[in-house]
């Protein structure tokens, strides 16, 4: 090279350019190829230390979605990866996660309270949190376990937390119910039965459902709602009648609590009639439910001709018309359709008498 024959006869005759160079710079140079061999080098090295560690299955296959960019939050590893700074802490971050995976509750069919379990694998009750880099950590590497996927929203959290065998927020998540038993091995439970027997409505918080073993709707059905204005005026309309007609209120996007009633009534063959709002926030309920419980699902008051009775003058923007798009069961695919077309919303308060006629027909 013209600069190395410049040097000839100088004391620098004996380097070369890169020696020259890599003093000057006080560091090694490489160029981008050797850069990423080494990147992937390293961080082959990292997860493959990580998966001698693992304990189960589950964490084995959480680890290696990770390491492939295909779990909920690997971009949050990756960008702690790639600074390098910081290696061992995030290797001993990872480790834990492992072990919370490895040692969930769910696994022996037990329940814990998640600053509890927290304590037991880290010694600290609030290292889980959400809002800690653990925290956020552990929540995703369950969805990616549970769902597949990243999920957001409080109750996407609690379910994720609940398949686990953790709880939290165990008050204020509650059902509200009519018309059910339930049992714990073969003893009815006796506040559900006095109000089985007495026509009361009950109000159920997670605590205490989680510690019955199952629900049982004596007609083997149970009539969801999605609102409970409408729940509040069939029970009055049943007023008299004892027992009362198995229901259940889902108050819109059903809580986690509500699904794990619901659960409940669908592992016993319970068929469950969801009735809900013609509006893109009802009919997204309507799917997702259906897609949960299959052929226990039962899509009650639907129709477009039960949509033409409850059409209401409240009109849908873009936004929320979109929210359609996402709609995939065949079954509401004409409503959704008319939905699309008048751009108004349905109430199912406009049906009160259709649902009580079909609950009559049911229970008589």
């Amino acid at each position: 090279m013209a600069f190395e024959e410049s040097l000839k006869g100088t004391r620098f005759e004996e380097y070369s350019l890169l020696q020259l160079l890599e003093a000057y710079f006080g560091s090694p140079l490489t160029c981008k190829r050797e850069e990423e061999d080494a990147f992937l080098k390293a961080k082959e090295h990292f997860f493959g230390e990580l998966l001698t560690a693992c304990g189960s299955d589950r964490s084995r296959i959480w680890l290696e979605k990770v390491a492939k960019m295909q779990a909920a939050g690997w971009k949050m590893v990756h960008r702690r990866f790639v600074s390098e700074s910081d290696r061992s802490g995030l290797f001993e971050d990872i480790k834990l996660v492992c072990e919370a995976l490895d040692n969930l509750p769910a696994g022996k069919n037990e329940r814990e309270r998640l600053p509890v379990f927290s304590s037991r694998i880290t010694k600290d009750p609030h290292w889980f949190d959400p809002d800690t880099f653990c925290g956020a950590l552990f929540l995703n590497a369950l969805f990616t376990l549970f769902f597949d996927e990243e999920l957001k929203g409080g109750e996407a959290r609690a379910e994720a937390y609940y398949r686990a065998g953790l709880i939290i927020d165990e008050i204020s998540n509650f059902t509200t119910l009519c018309g059910l038993t339930a049992y714990k091995g073969d003893a009815g439970d006796p506040v559900w039965q006095a109000a089985f027997q007495n026509s009361q409505v009950l109000q159920v918080p997670l605590l205490n459902l989680s510690r019955v073993e199952r629900v049982v709707s004596p007609l083997k059905i149970v009539f969801a709602l999605e609102n409970p204005g409408v729940f509040t005026a069939l029970v009055d309309l049943f007023h008299g009648r004892s027992p009362l007609p198995p229901m259940v209120c889902t108050f819109g996007q059903p809580r986690l609590a509500t699904l794990v009633l619901l659960d409940m009534l669908a592992k016993s063959g319970t068929q469950i009639f969801y009735s809900g709002d013609f509006d893109p926030e009802g009919l997204m309920i309507a799917d997702k439910l259906e897609k949960r419980y299959k052929e226990n699902f039962k899509f009650w008051r639907f129709s477009v001709e039960d949509y033409e009775k409850s059409l209401s003058e409240s009109a849908l923007n873009k936004k929320r018309l979109s929210i359609l798009n996402n709609i995939t069961s065949p079954e509401l695919a004409a409503v959704k359709e008319r939905i699309m077309e008048t751009k108004k919303a349905g109430y199912q308060e406009l049906l009160l008498e259709e649902l009580c006629t079909d609950i009559i027909d049911v229970i008589s």
